[in-house]
């Protein structure tokens, strides 16, 4: 164990995205960043939706 709590130590400060992944270049990153928000929005967006209609729902049976 006390191995283990060495190397996690000895590689916080060293890990970059560059020195395990060369070939990703700058229009990557980018592509993929922009692939991330956009399912992001689209995420919160069911979310909202979904939020809203458990709402109304409970809004509904709140009146019954």
């Amino acid at each position: 164990m006390d191995c283990f709590y060495s190397y996690i130590y000895t590689m916080q400060n060293e890990i970059t995205i560059m020195d395990h992944f060369p070939d990703l270049d700058e229009e990557n990153l980018l592509v993929k960043a922009k692939r991330r928000e956009i399912y992001a929005l689209a995420r919160d967006l069911q979310a909202k939706e979904n939020n809203e209609a458990i709402a109304r729902r409970l809004a509904k049976d709140g009146e019954q």
